[in-house]
Formats: C-alpha cells, structure tokens, sequence
C-alpha cells in the first residue's frame, strides 16, 4: 500500500476522463448513478474508472477526494468558491 500524502500528484498514467468521474463523484454527493449521469457514461464504467484509479494509486477513494482536493489537480466547480 501506498503512504498516503496529501501533496501527491494525481495517480499517473491517469487520462483526464477518469479524474473527472472523480470529480463528477464528488459533486454528485458519492453517488455512482449520480455521477454517470454528469458525465454521460453508465454507473459500471464510473465504478471501473474509480478502481483503477485506486490501483494506480494505492488509495482509498476518500484518500484520493482528499489529496485531489489538498493538490489542486481535482477541480470539482460545485465546491470552488466564488
């Protein structure tokens, strides 16, 4: 397992599509169904997008919300200020 560090970069190789499934899960509030339908994809492919995201990096998905967040690369517009 990897340690977890806030400051990580975003799992690498990751495309931006499966960074923004991430983000799209956090808006819709951690709904998968919620999340498919933000970005236009079925539920199956958002729950695939999110575990490869956690292989590549070694992260629970919370760990992931939460170094995205701290890093600056999950941008999630419904959360930014202004």
């Amino acid at each position: 397992m990897t340690a977890f560090d806030a400051a990580s970069p975003p799992p690498g190789p990751a495309t931006p599509r499966p960074l923004d499934v991430l983000a799209a899960y956090v808006a819709a509030g951690g709904s998968v169904q919620d999340a498919a339908t933000l970005v236009g994809i079925r539920p199956g492919t958002v729950k695939r997008d999110l575990a490869d995201l956690r292989a590549r990096s070694g992260l629970t998905t919370e760990q992931l919300i939460y170094a995205g967040r701290a890093g600056g690369w999950l941008v999630v517009p419904s959360l930014e200020p202004g």
